[in-house]
């Protein structure tokens, strides 16, 4: 199985650096949605303008954006 993001080698959506990226996303939404009552979809916009983001995370968010699974609310 392919990482859908780079093609790298992967044993599910992401390879481990992607994986890594998006289960840190998922963490540190938590946080940001208990400080600013953000959404899911929200939470990926604000990823994608921040340019203190990483690159790693920047891919994963747009690529939830782009296959429409930003929703999880």
């Amino acid at each position: 199985m392919k990482c859908e993001i780079c093609g790298r080698e992967a044993s599910s959506q992401f390879c481990d650096l992607h994986k890594t990226a998006y289960e840190n996303m998922v963490e540190k939404f938590e946080v940001w949605k208990k400080a600013l009552k953000i959404t899911w979809t929200g939470y990926l916009d604000e990823i994608l303008r921040n340019p203190d983001a990483g690159i790693w995370v920047k891919e994963v968010a747009k690529q939830l954006v782009s296959q429409g699974l930003a929703s999880r609310e």
